[in-house]
C-alpha cells in the first residue's frame, strides 16, 4: 500500500471518529467533519462542472465564433450572466428569467422521466397481469396468478382513492363517505407497506455500506499496528 493510500485511510479514520463523536455530545468535531464534507463536495462538484459542462459546452464553442455552435453557446452564456443579478435586491427579478428556464426544463425532464420510467411500466405490468396466458394453463385457471392480478389492481385503485378521499372527505357524508373511507383505509395499508419496504431497502443498503466501511477501517488499523 502506498503512502498516499495510507494517508487517505488515516484521514477517513479521523473523520469517521469525529462524526461518531456526535453520539457522545461532541458537536464541535462533528461540525468540523461536516464542514469538510460540504467543502470537499462543493469543490468536487465545481471541478466536474468546469471540466464536463462549462469548458466543453460553453467556453470551447465560443472559440469557433461566428459558427452556429458559437452562436448557440451565447444563449446559456447570457442566461448565466443574468443569474448575477440575484445578488442585487433591486434587480433580482431579472434573475428569474434563467431560473424560470431552469425550473421548466427540470420539471419537463422530471415528468418525462417519471412517466416513462415509473408510471407507464407499472401500469403496463398491471395490464400484463390480466393476460389470459398468465391466468390459465391448459384451459384451467391459475388461482394464484388471478389473486395476484386482482390484488395489484385493488392496490392501485385503493391508493388512488386515498388522495381522492382526502380532498372530498369534508364534503362527503352518509354511506358514500363511509365507503370512501373504507377504500381509503385499504389504500393507506398499501401505502404503508410500500414505504416500509422502501425504508427497509434504504436501511439495509446503508447498513451494508457502514459494515463495509467499518471493515476497511479495521483492516487499516490492523495494517498500521502490524506494519
Amino acid at each position: 500500500m502506498s503512502s498516499l493510500d495510507l494517508l487517505l485511510l488515516l484521514a477517513g479514520l479521523v473523520l469517521s471518529l469525529m462524526v461518531f463523536g456526535y453520539l457522545f455530545g461532541d458537536t464541535v468535531l462533528f461540525g468540523i467533519a461536516l464542514y469538510v464534507l460540504v467543502g470537499v463536495t462543493a469543490g468536487f462538484t465545481t471541478l466536474v462542472l468546469l471540466q464536463k459542462v462549462l469548458i466543453p459546452m460553453l467556453i470551447n464553442p465560443l472559440t469557433t465564433f461566428p459558427e452556429t455552435s458559437a452562436l448557440l453557446a451565447l444563449v446559456p452564456l447570457l442566461l448565466s450572466l443574468l443569474l448575477i443579478f440575484i445578488l442585487f435586491k433591486k434587480s433580482s427579478k431579472i434573475s428569474g428569467i434563467p431560473l424560470g428556464f431552469l425550473g421548466g426544463v427540470l420539471a419537463a425532464a422530471l415528468i418525462v422521466g417519471v412517466s416513462r420510467g415509473t408510471v407507464v411500466p407499472q401500469l403496463l405490468s398491471v395490464i400484463d397481469a390480466f393476460e389470459p396466458d398468465r391466468l390459465t394453463t391448459a384451459g384451467m385457471p391459475v388461482w394464484s396468478a388471478i389473486f395476484e392480478a386482482f390484488m395489484m389492481l385493488a392496490g392501485v385503485l385503493a391508493v388512488l382513492f386515498v388522495f381522492h378521499h382526502r380532498r372530498t372527505q369534508k364534503t362527503s357524508d352518509g354511506n358514500w363517505g363511509t365507503w370512501l373511507g373504507g377504500v381509503s383505509g385499504l389504500g393507506q395499508v398499501f401505502v404503508g407497506i410500500t414505504f416500509g419496504a422502501v425504508f427497509v431497502g434504504l436501511f439495509s443498503t446503508g447498513l451494508t455500506a457502514l459494515i463495509a466501511y467499518v471493515q476497511n477501517l479495521v483492516d487499516f488499523v490492523r495494517l498500521w499496528i502490524g506494519g
